[in-house]
């Protein structure tokens, strides 16, 4: 052994006393080349062991900083030993997947996973599966409308022995006490709809008494109170006397909280050119106006057909379901100055230029007065195909108005002058058809 070995003993923490000194630790940097226990390369001081030369042969692998010659790194195995960063990663991992506390009245959306007996059983999320109960699960007609893997949004129920998910609160089947319970936590109760009186409904939430206002019934104005009696819905309690006497009750706060995580969903992927089904909400003179998922847009009075529509309640029905095209989106979320252009002609087969195509230049043909104009009369020849006597050609004589001959919505035979294609333009003349006797 030379005498360098002697002036770069092994460093302290890496020193075994007991060891002979004519056989120091190998790989020692000061002796890089030696043929059999080849050490690291100068200045590499080994991964995982910043600032220690000196390391020995084996602990290459990850260890713990700061901790140089670390056993569990330096055996004879040469597997290197599990870094703390990877210990950390794995209880964060196993922190996150704890489970998750329900409070009655939380709202919850889970899939169901088993369906066994009269209960469902229903992950959301939470250390145990919450049951409902199956009965829940089913339509007006008996048959079942959700199955294993389906995913169900309910509300959390205290029961006795433990908790369990519910649609709405049966105060029948739950007890009397659970009215002030539903109250508290804002869980729905199931009443049905029983006679209008003064300003409102009685609803009977399995008998026990409860109003709801007019305004309260649905979202929108009650023009037909009528149709909500005898109907069975969910309702919020906003009020509750102590006595329990007094019970005032909401559809519409459920209507509209499920409308607003809707709209949520529908601004967060609405884009233009979208094609959607929408149910018209308002008709208004100037058009119609469409949810199309908890927002609403407006069709344009010029676009709703390739018909002329004078008044959209000619042709739409509040209530009615449609097919739209987003036009135009402004200002998307932002309240009142929100703006969604839909159409609802884009979607719908164009009659004009097939029509059009049969128009043949002096042929005589009946059509219908839409509109009196200044400058002539506008005729409808087919649905969505209207052509056009200019003033000049509604008589024999001087005309100043086409009222002065014509009324809107009445027939009459006219010729057909030109077809012009690309400007989507037809002219026609009055005075020139064969049955025209003058005026």
């Amino acid at each position: 052994m030379t005498s360098d070995q002697n002036e770069n003993p092994t460093p302290p923490e890496a020193e075994n006393p007991d060891q002979d000194t004519e056989n120091p630790q190998p790989s020692l940097p000061e002796e890089p080349d030696h043929p059999d226990q080849p050490g690291p390369p100068e200045g590499d001081e080994g991964p995982g062991q910043p600032g220690q030369p000196g390391q020995p042969e084996g602990d290459e692998g990850p260890g713990q900083p700061g901790q140089p010659g670390h056993p569990e790194g330096d055996g004879e195995s040469g597997e290197p030993a599990t870094d703390e960063n990877e210990f950390a990663k794995m209880f964060a991992a196993t922190d996150q997947a704890g489970p998750s506390e329900a409070n009655p009245g939380d709202k919850l959306t889970g899939k169901i996973i088993q369906i066994d007996g009269p209960d469902a059983f229903v992950d959301c999320g939470l250390r145990n599966e919450l049951p409902m109960s199956v009965q829940e699960l089913k339509g007006p007609d008996g048959k079942m409308q959700f199955q294993v893997g389906d995913e169900v949004t309910a509300y959390v129920q205290k029961a006795q022995d433990g908790l369990k998910l519910t649609l709405a609160i049966k105060l029948r089947d739950a007890g009397h006490e659970a009215l002030t319970a539903a109250y508290a936590a804002g869980t729905p109760v199931q009443g049905k709809v029983g006679s209008t009186n003064k300003g409102g409904f009685s609803i009977d939430l399995d008998g026990t008494r409860a109003f709801c206002p007019f305004s309260q019934i649905d979202v929108r104005r009650a023009d037909n109170p009528d149709i909500f009696v005898g109907q069975t819905y969910q309702f919020k309690i906003l009020e509750l006397s102590e006595d329990g006497r007094n019970i005032v009750v909401s559809r519409r706060a459920l209507l509209q909280a499920d409308r607003e995580t809707q709209a949520q969903a529908t601004r967060e992927s609405l884009a233009l050119g979208d094609e959607l089904e929408g149910i018209v909400t308002r008709l208004v003179p100037f058009g119609a106006f469409v949810d199309i998922g908890g927002i609403e847009g407006l069709v344009h009075i010029s676009q709703i057909s390739h018909q002329r529509v004078g008044d959209p309640s000619d042709v739409l029905t509040e209530g009615q379901t449609v097919k739209v095209k987003v036009l135009e989106i402004q200002n998307l979320g932002m309240g009142r100055s929100e703006r969604i252009s839909l159409s609802i002609k884009v979607l719908a087969t164009d009659p004009w230029p097939e029509t059009a195509k049969s128009m043949v230049p002096g042929q005589d043909v009946t059509g219908r007065v839409t509109r009196l104009v200044d400058f002539g009369v506008f005729v409808e020849l087919r649905p969505g195909v209207e052509g056009l006597i200019h003033i000049s050609e509604l008589a024999n004589r001087r005309v100043i108005h086409p009222r002065e001959v014509l009324n809107e919505d009445e027939e009459i035979s006219v010729r057909i002058l030109d077809v012009d294609l690309d400007r989507r333009r037809i002219s026609l003349s009055r005075k020139q058809a064969t049955d025209y006797e003058g005026d």
